[in-house]
């Protein structure tokens, strides 16, 4: 019996997914706890523009046109209203995926990698989407702020994150301040993150946004994505 070929384009089983806008697309970092061992603790301002720079990168480099960009710690969101890649799910989290890890292998001098995907959001989610967003870079620097003033005092990278797991997020908090941090009177970007956005041709940079639940933080979003 004569066997029958299989073209490998059926197999291809994702090639047919297809986004609509308006549209996030979050990529992270994957393996960065290495890149970072050298860099100042808890928060780098040099990786932090390295970052921000990768993000200018897509809005003028890429060919890609997204309206605004949110990014903190290793974690970048694109937020798209008009569908980039006629909507290919497989190209979108692929391209934005390895621009991002070239951009930031070429800025940091070694290899980096950043994986991808998409979130379909309706206009009225985009602010909400930001602000869960914004939520996260907060817990994070509590985090990251609790975890390496352990390991000043003298615990392990191992101790200090068994201590922080026993710890909710007030607990840490009063655990910084106690050793003479307060964490409101940190820089902004280490608490809400920096946002990109299109501005007379430019990719604008904000290192100084407000809280995207807060009636400025929404006006702001709303003004530059004419929502």
């Amino acid at each position: 019996m004569q066997r029958k070929s299989v073209k490998s384009s059926s197999w291809e089983i994702y090639s047919s997914l297809f986004a609509r806008a308006p549209l996030a697309v979050r990529a992270d970092g994957r393996g960065f706890k290495k890149i970072l061992e050298a860099s100042t603790k808890p928060y780098d301002i040099g990786f932090a523009r390295s970052m921000v720079g990768a993000v200018q990168s897509i809005f003028l480099d890429s060919g890609l046109s997204p309206a605004l960009a949110f990014t903190f710690s290793d974690e970048i969101s694109l937020i798209f209203l008009e569908l980039p890649l006629a909507g290919r799910i497989e190209k979108i989290d692929s391209l934005i995926a390895g621009f991002l890890s070239a951009a930031l292998s070429l800025d940091l001098g070694r290899l980096v990698t950043m994986d991808c995907r998409t979130i379909p959001l309706c206009r009225s989610e985009i602010c909400e989407y930001l602000d869960e967003r914004q939520d996260e870079a907060w817990r994070n620097h509590v985090f990251s702020y609790g975890f390496y003033m352990l390991q000043k005092d003298g615990l392990s990278p191992t101790q200090a994150m068994e201590k922080l797991r026993g710890l909710g997020e007030s607990d840490i908090h009063e655990l910084v301040f106690q050793k003479g941090t307060n964490l409101a009177r940190t820089p902004a970007w280490e608490r809400r993150g920096v946002m990109v956005y299109r501005q007379d041709g430019q990719a604008a940079t904000d290192w100084q946004i407000p809280l995207f639940s807060s009636k400025e933080g929404k006006g702001l979003v709303a003004r530059i994505l004419d929502l």
